[in-house]
């Protein structure tokens, strides 16, 4: 089983870094449920997020970063819609759709044939603290593909337990919350799924922007 340590222990942000510095998966609370998080450059450490989750083929993690000045050397130049979206919304609850930077190694599972990343930097003060020192971060939800992530550390630990590290216990996830995930690769952007942020309230950012209907 995973080792399970509270998020307010004085060590647990040293003992995620550890972990992560390790090439480890780890598990951690946000919004809408525990996520798995680790090393976005490791390969072999995305590789194995994606085995845990049982996700298929050329399906890639999203990216978490701690702030918006973290966003330089990840991604080509960002649209004015973007930068609109990024200086309203973030940090928060907004998932962007970016270009990434053509001098990127990384390997998020898609093998950079999507030619995008999914980025967004969490308003959560530990894993702030934890993206600060870890710099980007793989991530995705701690659950099988195509299921809800689990709201319980004790799940997460017995499902996964024999193959993650640590899991960082703030307890059940009760308000859940989905991040609103917008395509900032088009132009004008689109909305690909309202989350917390509704479509007023991103449009007052830039009112150009369109809604996935399909």
């Amino acid at each position: 089983m995973a080792e399970l340590m509270n998020i307010s222990h004085p060590a647990a942000i040293d003992c995620a870094l550890r972990e992560i510095r390790a090439g480890n998966v780890i598990a951690l609370p946000l919004e809408s449920g525990y996520i798995f998080a680790v090393d976005a450059f490791n390969r072999d450490a995305v590789s194995e997020l994606h085995l845990l989750r049982s996700d298929p083929p050329g399906q890639a993690a999203s990216v978490m970063i701690g702030d918006k000045t973290r966003i330089v050397g990840i991604v080509r130049e960002p649209s004015p819609a973007a930068e609109a979206l990024m200086d309203n919304f973030w940090p928060g609850l907004l998932t962007l759709y970016l270009r990434p930077h053509a001098a990127l190694t990384w390997d998020l599972g898609d093998e950079r044939i999507l030619d995008q990343i999914a980025v967004r930097v969490p308003e959560n003060e530990f894993t702030t603290r934890l993206l600060i020192e870890t710099g980007p971060l793989a991530v995705a939800g701690a659950g099988l593909a195509g299921r809800i992530a689990f709201t319980e550390p004790a799940l997460v630990n017995d499902v996964f337990g024999a193959n993650i590290a640590l899991i960082i216990d703030g307890g059940a996830v009760t308000n859940v919350a989905q991040s609103t995930v917008v395509d900032c690769t088009l132009t004008p952007p689109r909305i690909l799924r309202v989350g917390a942020i509704e479509q007023a309230s991103l449009r007052q950012a830039w009112p150009e922007i369109s809604q996935d209907l399909s």
